[in-house]
């Protein structure tokens, strides 16, 4: 039996004929359980960070440092996957590793789903919305988790990346409401805790039509920027490796540098779409890459940044590659074609092409927000892609291509 398992109270067991027994009581009240339940949630999840942080330290210790740095460092990166900002003065880092963000998400609905397992899904509805018991567990749920937040807080105090203030409600608030949504919505499946107010709450037709298209095609897109970085980084392998041994980081603090680019990739990948679109992006003012040419700059010791291309314009065919969010434009045009009738009105069908070419530009701007774009001052004080004009462009470039092949399916069908 696990530790969360324990404080949330034993599962209904079954009886010797197969039927489901009586659940059997926690030993601790049952306000103290879901607090702890939360609390331990968090401190796993920090865990994870800061005992890696710690045996990098450990194995290679730098002089002059204390104990306090590692533990300093690994609460900083946990707050910064959680959406806040670090540094002082001019100094701010915002960039969330993706990867690593999702599975913060993931870890806490976990938490949040098993402390949810042990309420009362009959009790009566709070204002419509759920059963009192199931707001109350996740609020108390919630408190414990800040309270591990708040910890990892103080511990930032000692290291050399203090915590920007300001951005504390961010790390307070959306990691735990997105686990609490989704442990919410997997309790749904299970039972009807869900109240009058959203019964008359339904999609259109069109919207729930698109949302399969919309996110095989943002899969798709992400999956071709990403396959550019690895082969970027694979034609500039000596580059990257020269400057991933000049940081001199030792075997457990180079494992983890590789960890946190792996974890960045959704990051470096957004910043790719925004080339293919038109954009470009930027790692430090001053150094600009698009589908024209790429300008120097003095880059950040980070070793994936080795696999930039040489300063100067690229040839002419460069330029093709704006075709690329086109075709993925076809793509979703062909798959928005699947899931309605074949012989839906135009109208219905281009309808859904639209809304499913939005969902991905739309997609495609909120992760590039939630990753961030800042890492450090000054000259790399605004890196990646602007989110708004990508979101614009992408949308507009997925248009063409998803509205021709509904046009051209249009055409065969009227031959």
């Amino acid at each position: 039996m696990t530790v969360l398992e324990m404080l949330r109270g034993a599962r209904p067991s079954a009886d010797a004929d197969g039927t489901a027994g009586e659940p059997s009581p926690s030993w601790l009240p049952e306000t103290v359980r879901d607090v702890g339940v939360g609390l331990l949630t968090g401190l796993v999840s920090l865990l994870v960070v800061l005992v890696p942080t710690m045996m990098g330290w450990l194995l290679d210790p730098r002089a002059g440092d204390s104990l306090a740095e590692p533990l300093g460092a690994g609460a900083s990166l946990w707050l910064l996957v959680h959406g806040a900002h670090l540094g002082a003065g001019a100094t701010n880092i915002a960039f969330v590793p993706l990867v690593l963000g999702a599975l913060a998400v993931w870890f806490a609905a976990r938490g949040a789903g098993r402390a949810l397992d042990t309420a009362d899904v009959d009790d009566a509805f709070a204002a419509d919305l759920l059963p009192r018991s199931v707001l109350m567990v996740a609020c108390r749920w919630w408190l414990g988790y800040a309270v591990a937040t708040g910890l990892a807080v103080a511990l930032t105090l000692v290291g050399s990346l203090p915590l920007r203030w300001l951005s504390l409600p961010v790390a307070l608030a959306v990691v735990p409401l997105v686990a609490l949504a989704l442990a919410v919505r997997r309790l749904a499946r299970e039972a009807d805790v869900l109240g009058p107010r959203f019964d008359g709450v339904v999609l259109p037709d069109t919207v729930r039509r698109a949302a399969r298209p919309g996110a095989h095609g943002l899969a798709v897109l992400l999956g071709a920027a990403a396959l550019v970085v690895v082969g970027a980084v694979a034609l500039r392998w000596g580059e990257v490796t020269s400057l991933q041994s000049e940081l001199g980081a030792g075997f457990v603090g180079g494992v983890l540098l590789v960890a946190v680019q792996l974890a960045a990739l959704p990051n470096l990948a957004l910043w790719v779409v925004g080339l293919l679109a038109g954009p470009g992006f930027s790692v430090v003012d001053g150094a600009h890459t698009s589908l024209a040419g790429s300008t120097s700059g003095l880059m950040p010791l980070v070793p994936v940044f080795g696999a930039m291309p040489e300063p100067g314009e690229f040839p002419w065919f460069a330029r093709l590659l704006v075709l690329v969010p086109v075709l993925v434009g076809g793509y979703v045009g062909r798959r928005s074609l699947a899931s309605v009738a074949r012989l839906s009105s135009l109208r219905t069908k281009a309808s859904v092409a639209i809304v499913a070419c939005l969902f991905v530009g739309v997609a495609v701007g909120i992760l590039d927000a939630l990753g961030g774009g800042s890492l450090g001052a000054y000259r790399l004080g605004d890196v990646g892609t602007p989110a708004s004009w990508t979101a614009l462009a992408v949308t507009a470039e997925l248009l063409v291509g998803a509205l021709a092949v509904v046009a051209w399916d249009a055409w065969r069908l009227r031959r």
